[in-house]
């Protein structure tokens, strides 16, 4: 008891800010490292940041896009300060947030980032991060384009893929340099990657490089109101809505066929895509994922399975209901406890904290979104199918992948014995050589 008193006492609270294009994402490792210390770790994504789903457009002032940071501030009792640690132009939100509440903070720590002075407006600390920046770029301005009102216009900026490569995260895991193979590779394929219910592209982080490393071109989707995606969760009201950026995705893709991997809840989204677009498919892979049929309504398989799953069972996730009276539709987010249970129970503790950094809130694939049209034969049922069983998933379990293999047989069933739900955490490698045999015999 004594040992647990001492630990409380010298338990601190910190509060990570992210810098400019980033999120609360960016802490995920330091979060789980300074929490397994036994300290208390909060990350905010500011504005429009991360997962937070603020608008650009709706961000006027400072304080706007401070606001997440202001609010948490502000929740806290003053009897115990917090340490703030900035990161880039976070060191601005961060400057703003102890005027503010000066009593509530202990220490602000400046990582690599805008210092404000207490002199000048704030924006000088980023001014002179800029001037800094363009001596050593050798360049005499950086052209940000504006938004808001005529007469009081406003910057924003995206970082480049290149330009964070070479100036950001030069130093970084290059886990995407690895046995690189050239990309005039003969025998280069192309993946589409379908991420599950309340995840987002950012679920396939260890899986895209490794890909990309054997020379093929990978593209992960962010499907609605998902990861980055700016739709909310309101604005979808068909699995069309949801399903939309994979549409938009296929719908400019070049003659060249694409390998479709689905996880989870992702295998309906998959489907659905596929019955649009059968002839810029060569191949489904539904990784322990929900694989609809063509005799059954879309929902069907999900349906089966959440009958058979108590109110218990889902611990702290949230279940609830959006939309018009007369036409309800149906919400899941995940909740921590869930998450470290049933889904990434094998996986490593630094990726269940990236998830609780950046689920959002998603529609369940329910008659009422999906409708009860079957899919077709000539259109998703002409395409080959692949199913990757993971045989430890304490959520889609072995015995209901199983039944969905038998329920519409597919051309082949492959599998990873010792994966959770989220085999591109638990089993990344093993994932991707799977995935790479497939698009060699498939594609």
């Amino acid at each position: 008891m004594q040992k647990v008193k001492k630990a409380m006492e010298n338990q601190k609270r910190f509060v990570l800010v992210h810098g400019i294009c980033h999120g609360a994402w960016s802490w995920y490792k330091v979060k789980t490292l300074l929490e397994a210390a036994g300290h208390c770790v909060s990350a905010i994504d500011l504005s429009a940041s991360g997962i937070n789903t603020t608008r650009v457009e709706e961000i006027q002032t400072l304080k706007d896009y401070s606001k997440p940071l202001l609010d948490i501030m502000d929740s806290f009792p003053s009897d115990k300060k917090t340490i703030l640690v900035a990161h880039s132009l976070g060191g601005v939100p961060a400057a703003l947030a102890a005027d503010i509440f000066p009593c509530k903070t202990a220490a602000i720590v400046f990582l690599t980032s805008a210092m404000p002075d207490t002199k000048n407006p704030p924006a000088l600390a980023r001014k002179a991060q800029l001037e800094a920046a363009s001596r050593r770029l050798q360049v005499t301005t950086f052209p940000f384009p504006h938004y808001g009102k005529p007469d009081r216009s406003l910057e924003f900026s995206l970082l480049g893929t290149k330009f964070m490569a070479m100036y950001f995260h030069q130093l970084s895991p290059p886990e995407d340099e690895k046995n690189k193979k050239a990309m005039e590779n003969k025998n280069q394929k192309r993946f589409v990657l379908v991420h599950g219910l309340c995840h987002g592209a950012w679920s396939w982080y260890k899986v895209k490089p490794i890909l990309e490393a054997a020379g093929h071109t990978v593209t992960a989707v962010n499907l609605a109101a998902s990861g980055i995606n700016t739709t909310r969760l309101e604005e979808i009201q068909t699995l069309h809505d949801y399903c939309k950026p994979l549409l938009d995705v296929l719908s400019s893709a070049d003659e060249d066929k694409v390998v479709l991997v689905a996880h989870s809840m992702g295998g309906i989204s998959a489907a659905f895509a596929t019955d649009i677009f059968p002839h810029k498919i060569s191949a489904i892979v539904f990784v322990t994922s929900f694989m609809p049929d063509t005799t059954n309504p879309p929902a069907y398989v999900f349906k089966n399975m959440m009958a058979s799953i108590s109110e218990q069972d889902w611990l702290d996730s949230e279940l609830g209901s959006y939309g018009r009276p007369d036409h309800p539709l149906q919400f899941a987010l995940f909740g921590p406890k869930f998450l470290a249970k049933h889904l990434y129970q094998l996986s490593p503790v630094q990726d269940l904290e990236l998830a609780k950094m950046l689920l959002r809130v998603n529609p369940s694939v329910t008659d009422n979104l999906a409708g009860t049209r079957s899919f077709t034969e000539e259109g998703y049922g002409s395409v080959t199918r692949i199913y990757i069983i993971c045989g430890e998933d304490n959520v889609v379990r072995d015995d209901y992948q199983r039944w969905m293999i038998n329920n519409f047989p597919v051309k082949e069933v492959m599998e990873i014995k010792d994966a959770d739900h989220m085999p591109m955490f638990s089993k990344p490698q093993e994932l991707c050589d799977l995935l790479l045999d497939i698009a060699d015999r498939y594609a």
